[in-house]
């Protein structure tokens, strides 16, 4: 009858009613570590480390916390009892946490008297983040030759040595940013600045559910200075979400400059200077051939335009934060909004965006191109 009634029982409660095993071997009690229960630990937020110490029962387990290294302070611990699923039990010990400072940190060895003898178990090494809702987002640049990036190791300035019209190709990227919610930029002066790539993140249609430190790509850009000088990198605005919610706007960072120098070529001048510099930058300015202008008129004509124009629609992030578009006719696309300025003939057809108006002027972008062209020469989506 008492075999039958042992028969019925659950597993976990024969398990509880059998006796421990005597304590584990030396090699055992050697090898167990203190380690993280999460895999990302963050500052201001209690974190929680665990100790499993098999066939030990809680009660003959008494601990002592070492001394805590500066911004670690101890918050409490838990003694249980375990039972694994393959019969093994023994007991668990909980210890929380916080943490003032980001960075690697590792406590000292956590003593464990086990049946009154001393053992001394190691904490796992671990790498505390920046609490998610206290950090903020941030962007970065990433040159497609970051070894010629040299920085000043009394100021930490970073500086990019090139020639005149030397191109220059970078990656825009957000770090610690859920969403993007904005993302435009501003033709820096004396320049050549195209968009050569554009990734789903940057237009909104991507959300980072769980916290992550990579960082994420933006866009793709080619820069060419045509005039010496030192720059800082072009305004590029990007509008996000933090992980608190907040809605943040970000910039490139301040730090870093590009010092543009006079090639050999644009020392020389007269008619022999002309000619040289213009393998470099000038024959993006300068006017067409009738025939070169006659090649590029092949493109759609302005009536075809007006009706993509009027087959394409705003998007409501785009009338939510004002941002203009329109269908590019046809036309001459310059540096500068003035009459006398020559500029380069383009082919219609493409969607642009309408960053800035001048009076009969305005400035257009679009992945072929950017510069500013005549009104007439836009037909704008509504």
């Amino acid at each position: 009858m008492m075999s039958l009634i042992i028969r019925k029982l659950p597993l976990f409660l024969i398990l509880c009613s059998l006796p421990l095993h005597s304590l584990p071997s030396k090699k055992v009690l050697q090898e167990l570590k203190v380690l993280p229960r999460s895999e990302i630990f963050f500052t201001q937020m209690e974190n929680c480390y665990s100790l499993e110490i098999p066939d030990v029962e809680p009660g003959k387990v008494q601990l002592d916390l070492p001394e805590l290294p500066l911004g670690t302070k101890f918050i409490s611990s838990k003694k249980e009892e375990y039972a694994s699923e393959d019969g093994i039990r023994g007991t668990q010990i909980s210890l929380w946490f916080t943490f003032t400072d980001s960075g690697n940190t590792r406590i000292p060895p956590l003593l464990t008297r086990i049946n009154g003898r001393n053992y001394y178990f190691e904490f796992e090494p671990t790498y505390v983040y920046e609490n998610p809702a206290l950090i903020s987002p941030l962007a970065e640049v990433l040159f497609d030759r970051p070894e010629l990036l040299k920085t000043d190791k009394k100021t930490g300035q970073k500086t990019l040595r090139v020639a005149c019209g030397e191109k220059i190709s970078f990656t825009v990227a957000l770090r610690y940013g859920m969403q993007v919610i904005d993302f435009r930029w501003k033709l820096p002066k004396d320049s050549i600045f195209n968009e050569t790539e554009r990734f789903d993140f940057a237009n909104g249609e991507e959300k980072i559910t769980e916290f992550t430190t990579e960082s994420k790509k933006l866009a793709s850009f080619d820069w060419q200075i045509l005039k010496e000088g030192i720059y800082p990198l072009p305004e590029i605005a990007i509008g996000t979400i933090s992980y608190s919610g907040a809605k943040k706007q970000v910039y490139l960072p301040q730090n870093i400059f590009i010092s543009v120098s006079e090639t050999k070529n644009t020392r020389k001048t007269g008619a022999e200077a002309r000619g040289q510099n213009s393998g470099i930058f000038e024959s993006a300015f300068e006017k067409p051939e009738d025939d070169e202008i006659n090649s590029r008129n092949a493109g759609p004509d302005r009536q075809e335009c007006e009706k993509i124009a009027m087959s394409t629609k705003r998007t409501f992030f785009d009338k939510l934060f004002a941002r203009r578009y329109g269908i590019f006719a046809g036309g001459e696309i310059i540096s500068v909004p003035e009459e006398k300025i020559s500029g380069r003939a383009f082919t219609g057809g493409q969607k642009v965006r309408i960053s800035e108006r001048a009076g009969k002027w305005s400035f257009i972008e679009c992945k072929e191109f950017s510069g500013w062209t005549k009104n007439d020469n836009i037909i704008e989506v509504k």
